[in-house]
């Protein structure tokens, strides 16, 4: 009984990215910062070229599924942007992220999505193929 009990619990916490787990607002300013800061490699259309990865599309289907967006924002964050990784505040990347969701489809929501750890690992990344 406990085990199921512990299931439950577990389930009731975890959200997907098809939940709305950002805002429109955040993800507008995300897209200005990616502008600023990533679209010289990632292109306009988030696709990317010859050695920067697509942020969108099967790519990001393929690489991001069942995965949290704790691991998309850690990756970020230790490789982006490329001359100075680390170098964007908490809110510039979770803003970026934002932008990099609307633009792979997933809806917006309510609740503007933070920089922390616990609610970014409780967030799964459900892509369809």
């Amino acid at each position: 009984m406990a085990l199921v009990a512990v299931v439950l619990a577990e389930d009731a916490t975890t959200r997907s990215v098809r939940d709305g787990v950002y805002t429109a607002a955040q993800a507008e300013r995300g897209r200005e910062v990616y502008a600023a800061q990533c679209e010289a490699c990632h292109k306009t259309d988030l696709r990317g070229e010859q050695m920067t990865p697509s942020l969108v599309g099967v790519s990001f289907a393929f690489r991001w599924n069942e995965r949290t967006l704790y691991d998309y924002l850690a990756g970020m964050r230790a490789t982006m942007p490329q001359g100075a990784p680390g170098g964007l505040s908490d809110a510039a990347y979770v803003d970026v992220l934002a932008y990099i969701l609307a633009e792979n489809g997933y809806p917006s929501g309510e609740v503007m999505l933070v920089a922390d750890a616990a609610v970014l690992k409780a967030i799964g990344i459900e892509a369809d193929f």
